[in-house]
């Protein structure tokens, strides 16, 4: 059975409990393989991906779900014939896979939290189109 690697899993470990149980359990199930970019996200590196515009946080007045210890976020990125990948449709393929898990996860009463994608932040289905900010490999917990 698929599971993560000692890199993912570090940083996976820097994550809140939920998050952990969601991806461990996705990534046996999920035909695709994914990996762990980041957790935790340090104020430096928060900061820093705001001036890049790679994030709509700035970590200071503002912090995100990746600033939190621990962390309430985690972004992936797909591991596609031995290589890191970000591609867009299968990104958006994983991501139906990782909420599915996680909404059975809830169901059955084993976590508290169910994810916010963001390729869809306002979790009405409409991919991207009425969304101005496309994070595809973005997941965070929230509470129902």
């Amino acid at each position: 059975m698929p599971q993560f690697g000692t890199t993912s899993q570090s940083r996976l470990s820097t994550c809140h409990h939920d998050l952990q149980v969601i991806m461990e359990e996705a990534v046996k199930y999920c035909n695709v393989d994914f990996g762990i970019a980041e957790g935790h996200r340090s104020l430096k590196l928060q900061q820093q991906y705001y001036r890049e515009g790679k994030s709509k946080i700035n970590g200071v007045s503002q912090k995100g779900k990746h600033n939190l210890i621990p962390s309430m976020a985690a972004d992936i990125y797909l591991w596609i014939n031995n290589k890191a990948s970000w591609n867009a449709e299968t990104l958006t393929y994983v991501a139906g896979f990782i909420e599915a898990t996680a909404r059975q996860l809830y169901r059955n009463g084993v976590i508290k939290h169910l994810i916010r994608w963001g390729g869809n932040w306002d979790k009405d289905g409409e991919i991207l189109s009425d969304q101005t900010f496309d994070d595809r490999p973005h997941f965070e917990l929230y509470l129902p």
